[in-house]
Parts: C-alpha cells; sequence; structure tokens
C-alpha cells in the first residue's frame, strides 16, 4: 500500500513571515547565539577543608586476603578522614570500597589514579606504593 503524497507548502516565492518560536526565544530567532556572562572559575571538584590528613599517605596495591582479587590500599589517614573520604572515591573511581581497621580498601587496580585523586583532594603528601 503507497503513502499518500503530501501536499507541499506554497509560499508564491516569499518568505514565511510567522514564527512558531517567537514566544519562547522572546521575539529573537532560534538562530540568534545568546552571549552567555563569564562564568565564575570552578573550585577544585573535590576539595574539602573540613577534612584532615595524616602527614603521609600510602597508596599501594594489594592482592592477599583479598580473593584473589586486586584493590588499592590507602594507609595513613585519620579514621574520619576516611570514612568522609570513602563515598567521594567510591563515586569518583566507580568502584567499591570499605574502611578496615584505618585503611581504606578500594575495588580498583588503578593505585595511581586513586593517589591523584588524593593529591587533589589535599593530602599533602602521597606516596605510590607497589
Amino acid at each position: 500500500m503507497a503513502k499518500p503524497k503530501r501536499a507541499k507548502l506554497q509560499t508564491n516565492g516569499a518568505a514565511l513571515t510567522d514564527n512558531p518560536f517567537a514566544a519562547a526565544f522572546g521575539g529573537l530567532s532560534p538562530s540568534t547565539p545568546d552571549v552567555p556572562e563569564a562564568a565564575p572559575e570552578p573550585a577544585a571538584p573535590h576539595r574539602d577543608e573540613a577534612l584532615v590528613f595524616g602527614p603521609r599517605a600510602i597508596v599501594r596495591r594489594q592482592k592477599k586476603g583479598q580473593g584473589g582479587k586486586t584493590v588499592a590500599c590507602v594507609e595513613g589517614l585519620p579514621p574520619a578522614t576516611a570514612s568522609a573520604l570513602l563515598p567521594k572515591l567510591k563515586r569518583e573511581l566507580g568502584c567499591s570500597g570499605r574502611v578496615d581497621a584505618e585503611m581504606l580498601i578500594l575495588g580498583t587496580r588503578d593505585h595511581a589514579r586513586v593517589a591523584a585523586w588524593l593529591t587533589e583532594a589535599g593530602a599533602p603528601r602521597v606516596t605510590l606504593g607497589n
């Protein structure tokens, strides 16, 4: 079964004057670019001044005791800081994690990315282990 042909719009060579989007764009045509105001500089993405870091954070990969899975362990963080950083790290890295005996254990092999994140978060000294 063939589709019925649509009738062509007859303009007789004149331009169309009705703009259905005039009200939405405040009388401007949709092709008119708006000049945005200068946006303020964004702050560091996850720097929190309330966090207290220890003198050094050690980030290493570990496989022992993890059921054969490689994890990234962070040592040297105060327990309150480790608990506050855990949800942020999990969200940023897209991995699982837990606080175990004053050690932050994250379910990722990428320990360099964890160290970079801690440096951006304001840790004064981050040591990358094995």
